[in-house]
């Protein structure tokens, strides 16, 4: 007996792009798609085969806006039957144009629906419509796919969660096998700074040359690693020195670069420190700011430390001198190790780990509401012409780094320590050890989370 291939309906209301959608993932155009709304009326069909897994689509009129059109009826008992012999719900919002009252409606009928649904945020061509797109999630939505069906971005991620909804398998022979999902761990930090020393001490080998001479690695180096049941890839760099001391076109030059890449593949960053020079240096702090750009989960580590004489208040004091001066990094949790005797060197993964896991973790967007509440009440920014500026909503958005958007009636006007009170508020309820905190300011007008709280009722 064959198994039944499921079916997949694309709905939402009217001209959010769900034609445009239906077409990208059978790979041709099929689907009429114009830039007006009411284009497709009937149900349209397509065996789709050119992922893991073969499915059904079916694209539909709009559930709700075709009230000019005089077979709305007949368009809207199409859409609805169907929702009803679905497997999967492919919900669609419009994100360039943000939300709609009518976006109220459909969440209220697809709450009913008995298949799972997946709620997808169309035409988000750049990363600043994905953030103001976060306001469908005062709808009452768990979770949003942000994509643009005409661009085809987001789209593999897309048929992933399809897949993961409807716990498919694909079949072995015409699927390369997966691996398994690993921790990829970058070292990095100045010539000389034990990195290489580091990593064979953890692999427990001679894997990687090293010696005195600043330098000696030129390649980055990836070297899988199971520890404790937990799958790593440690990744060693060549040393980062100053753009203006490395020569175009040099091994050095590429060697550079190949770091640099290594911190763009990563998912945790270590960043090496000489103990035996004293404070950090400037190049310290620049490796410090590429990391905390790219929004990698960060560990400071102190080698060399056995090198180092010290009493009872060292720790304390290097640690206030590196906070001090790694202003990027006050984040970041502080290892002091000893890459050549081996001392301490295991608690690098142990942490990597712990920060790993912390920078996927997501906050209730309840919880969140009611953390930034209080700390509104208890200390409310500056009047704007008069009047509060009030809060509305928030969320979170993004993972690693945590990511949040808060709708708030005047953005513009709530100024830097402020806003740096209300990260470090959230920094003491979610710690997030290891990961910058990134809050987005958005304009929403008391009149809209109005108009939206009264349609959700």
């Amino acid at each position: 007996m064959s198994k039944k291939i499921p079916v997949i309906a694309i709905v939402g209301r009217t001209n959010v792009g769900k034609s445009t959608l239906f077409n990208t993932l059978l790979g041709r155009r099929s689907s009429i798609v114009e830039d007006q709304p009411g284009v497709t009326r009937d149900r349209n069909y397509a065996l789709v085969k050119r992922f893991n897994f073969p499915f059904t689509i079916v694209d539909t009129g709009g559930l709700v806006g075709e009230e000019e059109n005089p077979l709305r009826d007949a368009v809207r008992a199409q859409a609805e039957t169907a929702i009803k012999e679905a497997d999967l719900i492919l919900a669609v919002l419009d994100g360039l144009h943000g939300e709609h009252p009518l976006d109220a409606d459909v969440f209220r009928m697809l709450h009913q629906a008995q298949a799972p649904v997946i709620w997808v945020v169309n035409k988000c061509e750049s990363p600043k419509i994905e953030l103001a797109a976060a306001e469908f999630y005062a709808l009452g939505i768990e979770e949003l796919t942000f994509i643009s069906a005409a661009h085809k971005s987001g789209i593999k991620q897309l048929v992933s969660k399809i897949e993961e909804k409807l716990s498919l398998k694909a079949d072995a022979t015409l699927v390369e096998e997966r691996p398994e999902s690993v921790i990829k761990v970058a070292i990095l930090g100045k010539p000389n700074s034990g990195k290489s020393t580091l990593i064979n001490k953890l692999i427990g080998e001679e894997r990687l040359v090293t010696s005195n001479l600043a330098g000696t690695t030129r390649d980055s180096i990836k070297i899988p690693l199971k520890r404790d049941g937990v799958d790593f890839v440690l990744l060693d760099t060549a040393g980062l020195r100053k753009k203006a001391k490395v020569d175009d076109g040099t091994v050095e030059r590429f060697s550079n670069l190949r770091a640099l890449r290594a911190l763009a593949e990563c998912d945790v960053a270590v960043l090496l420190l000489d103990a035996t020079q004293g404070m950090p240096t400037e190049q310290d702090q620049r490796v410090a700011g590429l990391i905390h750009e790219r929004g990698r989960g960060l560990i400071i580590a102190v080698n060399k430390w056995d090198a180092v004489e010290k009493d009872h208040k060292t720790v304390k004091e290097y640690e206030r001198t590196v906070r001090a001066n790694l202003k990027f990094g006050t984040y970041a949790p502080i290892l002091f190790i000893s890459a050549l005797s081996g001392r301490r060197c295991p608690s690098v993964l142990e942490v990597a780990k712990q920060v790993y896991d912390a920078g996927r973790e997501r906050v209730q967007t309840s919880d969140l509401n009611k953390v930034l509440e209080r700390a509104f009440k208890k200390k409310p920014p500056p009047n704007y012409r008069g009047e509060p500026i009030k809060i509305f909503f928030a969320t979170q958005v993004g993972i690693a780094p945590p990511e949040f958007v808060v709708f708030v009636s005047h953005p513009a006007k709530l100024n830097f320590s402020y806003k740096r009170y209300l990260k470090n508020i959230l920094r003491d309820i979610f710690p997030f050890p290891g990961y910058d905190i990134k809050i987005h300011y958005r304009k929403r007008t008391e009149k809209a989370d109005r108009a939206q709280r009264e349609a959700a009722v």
